[in-house]
């Protein structure tokens, strides 16, 4: 489409108006409205709005009244113009109510009227009245002006009673749009400060408008619109909450109260109220309240209650359920006092309304949010209530608990899998707060509430009513975390645990459905320090799960349950761990077995060799598990050096791919290979996470001294072993990333023990399986030996420190300066600073004494091309290894001279990089961490001032927007902050500048 050229007369501009309402491209539509706009905001866009507003068609004036606003909003405007423009828009909002305009010639020309208001309140503050008198008079003059004439004006009243119908309704348009536009602004900012003050002064004439509109027009458009008007000031008030906009509004409460009952203004008038309940109970009275509830006690709320309880979900009558919930929110310290009150029973009511919550029920989950609120808010008055109300209380939130328990409870699964995927969210996320509800009540009822859910699964079992049996379960689960550690509700546990429910689990999904399962079997896990307490049950409920673990649906959660059980109780089953041996021996055969399941199962045996008092015994065991998952690595390594395919039948295939995984066609034995050794080491990798003493182990004091005695020699044969596996699979596997990822975590998991074992490798067999060869992922080897050297110098091998970062540090040079770019791998260089900077805040003698000194040249000039680049990360970690040596003090005076010389030297390139970080280069999210080191430079350093002040005046400085005057201003305030958290804001500030903001420094 060829250029639009810009209109010569107002027929073409006319033209181009009925182009936008007419069907047309895309582009041709943006290519009118551009002209247009420019049209609009020229010199003769006055001329062209009292054109357009002249025409009979009313998309023109409307396009005429929306040019005014334009012209408001970008023109400079004096004060005897703003006065010529007010009447002029009077005068049109006068003239199209004469000739029957439409509502948007009208609602446009209010708005135009309001953005008056905004830019030149102190021209007319009250706008208000001063609009009703023009009406009244059908003519444009300033109220001032009659004023100051000594014209009486008469009552804003009277004039509001002399308005016609369409009047009316256009000041209620006005004041409508007044506190919708003004709302908009802030108050708080000196720019609107005044015209808030004076839309409040307007407050007034408002309020008496709506008064005489809600009261006298019943039935009519004004009416309507004034309860819209009167929810658009009360949002206003809940920003600005004034006691004079209370004053002026609360009388139209109860006049507002008497609207709801009419079905036209239904749902304006619910909305409104719902709304000021939720955020705005002050401007509500007493006699509001006593209104309302003579409101919900009345016919009509019967009726509306009734049909929400027998499932009428439509949208009005949910409305209503919300209007009721934010009633009950505001009243809820009276209604607590009094918890037998037939509001209250209607509010437990709304629970139980017909429908499955969230598909069909929508008012489950805001009566459930009232609830939670309520039962939080009870429990902070348990102790200070009489013994009558807390019985009562408790009576009416167990009502609550009954309802819930009911309503979470699963439809048949035909139901279920027909709602979308947000229902079945809705409604899992509604169980979820219902737990959370639990949890709450439970502080207000104790064991009552447990006992309760442990009799509810056992009539769901007894009955075999599933549904039932699993939301009671899924209940009683929630409450895991509330009982106390003592027992005392071991006994209504026991009769869960005790009674015949994990025979029948046993018997599987022909009997108890899936879900059913899930939910019974999360008990266990949940409840693991029961059966720590209760060591007769453990049989039964290990056995219960390594049954369901051959079951695909419940293998994820029963592996989970199987390690938090044996990991937990792991000091009463080292009896049995040759059984537990065997049967992960067994269920290594099931060919469905997944990865992550088998990686659990092998963490969960290793926690019970760990507990294994006796040191033979526990090597022994921990021989037999590694001899399980090495057959695995033995198989890797063979079809790795067979070149060939594998059919994908072959029980090879079954065993490397999960099920969900498995291929079709013949695959590479390369390939097969490679998921074996993942799966190998993800087993050895669970492995070493079971042998991790538990947390809440006791603090060895003689770690140290023990860490200085002969290494076992069981124990050194074993780690040597282990050591082996991962070499070979490294290199033999060099290519695989998830390969060399896992074999990091492997070595990981022994750093923060500190009793010797398998994975708690001697320093040195650490250090130098990480400083062999890697052809891939390396960036992970240097981070694990950055965590490596964190937990030598915490922990009872501190003496190994200096050696492994001698070691570490030429090392992890050697790597970047293989990099043509630092971009090459971020990765790479944010772990080499990170680790250099580990290095040399923890040694900075070896750090200093570094050979060759080239090394550590690269390595400082490395770090400051990482600050002049781009990627975040290793931004970040550069700029804190330059905090780090901006502030590096040794113990001895030889290493001190060498940084104090390599900061003289470094200082100004330093400077320069932060300097241009901070003049633009740098993005907004950068800025905060690279103010670091600058802080530190001017509070440590007395050639800082020069440095920074050769960089500001440096010819590449990436800015030309700020002055010489505005970087030695820059210069100073950072000087004379020394440090402090105020340099940030003032960084921030300069760097608006150089990118080209508005912002001008102030002395």
């Amino acid at each position: 489409m060829d250029e639009i050229p810009m209109p010569t007369s107002l027929q073409e501009v006319e033209r181009l108006v009925k182009t936008l309402y007419e069907p047309n491209s895309a582009q041709t539509i943006f290519q009118v409205q551009e002209v247009l706009q420019r049209l609009q905001k020229s010199p003769e866009g006055w001329q062209l709005a009292e054109g357009l507003l002249s025409r009979p068609d009313d998309n023109l004036k409307f396009f005429g009244a929306l040019t005014i606003i334009v012209k408001l909003n970008t023109d400079e405007i004096d004060n005897d113009g703003a006065r010529s423009i007010l009447q002029n828009i009077i005068a049109f909002l006068l003239e199209s109510l004469d000739n029957g305009s439409g509502a948007i010639v009208i609602r446009k020309l209010c708005s135009a009227l309001v953005t008056h208001f905004i830019h030149f309140s102190h021209l007319w503050p009250s706008c208000v009245r001063n609009l009703l008198y023009c009406l009244q008079l059908n003519e444009s003059v300033a109220i001032q002006d009659v004023i100051q004439s000594g014209k009486n004006v008469p009552p804003v009243a009277g004039m509001i009673a002399a308005l016609n119908l369409q009047m009316t309704v256009a000041a209620t348009w006005f004041a409508t749009s007044l506190a919708e536009e003004v709302a908009k602004t802030d108050a708080k900012s000196t720019k609107y400060i005044n015209l808030h003050e004076r839309l409040l002064e307007n407050s007034q004439d408002v309020a008496a408008l709506l008064a005489y509109s809600i009261s006298n027009l019943a039935g009519s458009p004004a009416q309507k619109e004034s309860i819209g008007c009167f929810q658009a000031w009360v949002m206003y008030g809940q920003r600005v909450p004034t006691a004079q906009l209370i004053t002026s509004l609360r009388p139209l409460i109860q006049p507002a109260i008497k609207c709801i009952a009419f079905s036209a203004l239904y749902e304006t008038t619910v909305e409104l109220l719902t709304d000021a309940l939720n955020n705005w109970t002050n401007i509500f009275a007493h006699e509001d309240y006593k209104a309302l509830y003579s409101l919900f006690e009345s016919d009509w709320s019967r009726e509306r209650y009734q049909r929400l309880l027998q499932g009428d979900f439509d949208f009005d009558s949910v409305q209503f359920g919300l209007f009721m919930v934010a009633f009950g929110s505001a009243q809820i310290s009276d209604l607590m006092e009094t918890p037998n009150s037939a509001f209250l029973e209607a509010l437990v009511g709304l629970l139980s309304a017909q429908g499955y919550a969230v598909a069909e029920d929508k008012i489950f989950v805001p009566a459930l949010e009232f609830w939670s609120e309520f039962v939080e808010t009870v429990g902070d008055e348990v102790d200070s209530g009489s013994a009558d109300w807390k019985m009562q209380t408790l009576s009416t939130i167990m009502q609550v608990v009954s309802h819930c328990w009911r309503k979470i409870q699963y439809p048949p699964i035909s139901d279920f899998s027909s709602w979308d995927s947000t229902e079945r969210i809705g409604f899992g996320d509604a169980r979820k707060d219902v737990a959370d509800l639990l949890q709450s009540v439970y502080t207000f009822s104790g064991k009552q509430l447990l006992s309760l859910f442990a009799d509810l699964t056992l009539q769901g079992l007894s009955s075999m009513a599933w549904a039932e049996l699993e939301a009671a379960a899924f209940c009683l689960g929630s409450l895991s975390d509330c009982i106390p550690d003592d027992g005392a509700c071991d006994d209504d546990l026991t009769t869960v645990f005790g009674s015949p429910l994990f025979e029948l689990l046993r018997e599987g999904r022909s009997t108890v459905p899936v879900r059913a399962r899930q939910t019974c079997l999360s008990l266990i896990e949940r409840y693991t320090d029961y059966f720590e307490r209760r060591a007769e049950f453990l049989p039964a409920a290990l056995n219960l799960l390594f049954t369901a673990v051959n079951e695909q649906h419940l293998a994820g959660p029963s592996a989970k349950s199987i390690y938090k059980l044996c990991s937990s109780c792991r000091g009463l089953l080292t009896s049995e761990v040759d059984a537990f041996l065997d049967q992960y021996a067994s269920l290594r055969t099931n060919p469905n077995l997944d990865s992550l399941i088998e990686e659990k199962i092998a963490g969960a045996v290793a926690s019970i060799i760990q507990a294994i008092p006796e040191e033979s015994r526990r090597f022994d065991a921990f021989r037999r598990l590694l001899l399980l998952i090495a057959t695995d690595v033995e198989q890797c390594l063979q079809l790795k050096a067979y070149d060939g395919t594998v059919d994908p039948n072959d029980p090879v295939v079954l065993r490397a791919y999960d099920t969900s995984q498995r291929p079709e066609v013949p695959v590479a034995s390369s390939e097969v290979s490679s998921q074996i050794a993942v799966r190998a080491l993800r087993c050895l990798l669970g492995t070493s996470r079971g042998l991790q003493a538990p947390s809440e182990s006791l603090i060895d004091l003689e770690a140290e001294a023990k860490a200085a005695l002969p290494v076992n020699p069981d124990l050194e044969q074993i780690q040597k072993s282990i050591i082996g596996i991962l070499d070979r699979l490294k290199n033999t596997f060099a290519e695989s990333s998830e390969t060399l990822g896992v074999i990091c975590s492997i070595l990981r998991a022994g750093f923060s023990e500190t009793e010797p074992g398998p994975f708690v490798f001697p320093p040195q067999m650490v250090t130098d399986f990480l400083t062999s060869p890697w052809q891939n992922r390396v960036a992970s080897a240097v981070y694990t030996a950055n965590v490596f050297v964190s937990s030598l110098h915490n922990g009872s091998n501190k003496n190994q420190e200096a050696e492994a970062i001698s070691q570490f540090l030429p090392w992890a040079i050697s790597l970047i300066q293989q990099l043509a770019d630092p971009a090459d791998d971020p990765e790479l260089a944010q772990y080499v600073i990170e680790l250099a900077q580990q290095a040399m805040t923890k040694r900075p003698d070896i750090f200093m004494q570094l050979q060759p000194t080239s090394s550590l040249e690269y390595l400082f000039m490395f770090s400051i091309r990482l600050l002049n680049g781009s990627e975040p990360l290793p931004k970040f970690a550069a700029a804190d290894f330059w905090t780090s040596f901006i502030t590096l003090r040794a113990p001895d005076e030889c290493t001190n001279t060498a940084i104090n010389s390599a900061s003289t030297h470094l200082g100004p390139i330093l400077s320069k990089s932060l300097i241009h970080n901070v003049g633009g280069n740098a993005s907004r999210s950068e800025l905060d961490k690279l103010s670091d080191p600058l802080k530190k430079m001017v509070v440590q350093h007395v050639n800082a001032r020069h440095w920074l002040e050769a960089a500001l005046g440096d010819a590449a400085f990436p800015s030309t927007k700020v002055s010489s005057d505005d970087k030695a201003l820059f210069l100073k305030k950072i000087l004379n902050l020394r440090g402090s958290r105020a340099t940030n804001q003032v960084i921030r500030e300069f760097w608006l500048s150089c990118r080209g903001s508005d912002f001008a420094y102030a002395s």
